[in-house]
């Protein structure tokens, strides 16, 4: 009698250490099976909803979702239903066990937004979704070490596609500042492609002297501040370069919503692998609103002051600063960048 007590009271232990099935997981664990995926979800919810889970609840939970989102993007891609079903499973995936649940996941995904980005048609909103679906299963994929090798490919072959199904059009634009746009949202996509990198460092030789200014226009996914409209935004008018340096007129025009100093001593040169050099020059103009005219009948019109030391960059004005930078052998140019308080700005060269 005493060994049977012993036997059940060990069989109790291990069912409460594993976590045993309640009516809804199984309920739910059937409809997953046959294939009833949001009958499946519903169950889950349930028995989350009461707090009776097993040890299995978030693998199967999260498959119900993986597949519940791929059945609706097979009716219809542009569903919104498709991110709600993946970002439920998203928040399962560091509970899950089993790693064939976390590559059905990640390749799911990771097929759904390529099939979105291969669309023709879609606006840039669409294409942004989609490369975000590839790019949220690769982390996942990295962070469990599973999938990571099949998620790279999927990103490999989405970038080739969009790349060349758009990159024609961008370079066959004549306008300058037009092709140069088309190019970054391309490269947002696909940053490290070899043709887009090089059409964008020819694009950025050809804009040296132009305000690019549509910066709200090109989601800056990599933080890079490529271009920002609410900053800093810059032109090089006039460029004179030699081996070890260049002198330049450097413009601003602001749109920081703020009146403050320029302040030249804080303009830096930086190269592609990350080198900095500081500018030297420290005179120039900078616009202001001034009171002409005879007394009884003036205006206020705009004009250029002259300025030694630092001058006043005034919200929608603008200002010229007459600069060199000197580097060492080796140092390769990639952009200007201004920052301060209020905001910051890039100007590319291009090499």
């Amino acid at each position: 009698m005493k060994k049977i007590f012993i036997a059940a009271l060990a069989t109790a232990v291990a069912l409460t250490m594993t976590g045993c099935k309640g009516t809804n997981e199984k309920r739910g664990d059937e409809h997953l099976k046959e294939g009833r995926f949001r009958n499946a979800i519903n169950s889950y919810l349930e028995a989350k909803k009461k707090g009776k889970m097993s040890d299995e609840f978030f693998d199967n939970f999260t498959l119900a979702l993986v597949r519940a989102g791929d059945m609706e993007s097979k009716k219809d891609l542009s569903s919104d239903l498709i991110n709600n079903y993946f970002e439920k499973a998203a928040s399962n995936i560091g509970k899950v066990k089993e790693d064939a649940t976390v590559e059905e996941y990640v390749k799911t995904l990771g097929e759904i937004g390529k099939r979105q980005a291969a669309q023709e048609g879609v606006d840039y909103a669409t294409i942004i979704n989609a490369f975000a679906k590839i790019d949220s299963a690769e982390v996942v994929a990295k962070t469990r070490h599973v999938a990571e090798s099949a998620i790279k490919s999927i990103r490999e072959e989405t970038e080739k596609l969009y790349v060349s199904r758009n990159l024609q059009e961008a370079l066959g634009e004549d306008d300058p500042v037009v092709k140069e746009y088309m190019l970054l949202r391309m490269a947002e996509m696909a940053p490290t492609n070899q043709e887009i990198q090089n059409a964008l460092n020819k694009s950025r030789k050809a804009t040296r002297g132009y305000f690019l200014i549509f910066g709200e226009n090109v989601p800056d996914l990599s933080g890079k501040q490529r271009v920002d409209k609410w900053g800093y935004v810059m032109a090089l008018p006039t460029m004179k370069q030699s081996k070890n340096g260049f002198s330049c007129e450097l413009q601003f025009w602001a749109s920081t919503g703020n009146n403050t100093e320029l302040d030249p001593s804080q303009i830096k040169l930086v190269s592609t692998d990350g080198k900095e050099v500081y500018a030297k020059g420290n005179t120039g103009w900078c616009e202001a609103e001034v009171l002409v005219g005879k007394k009884g009948d003036e205006k206020i019109e705009k004009k250029q002051k002259k300025f030694k030391g630092k001058g006043k960059l005034m919200n929608e004005f603008q200002c010229s600063v007459n600069v060199s930078f000197s580097y060492p052998k080796g140092f390769v140019p990639d952009y200007i960048e201004y920052k301060d308080n209020f905001g910051i700005g890039r100007k590319y060269l291009g090499h």
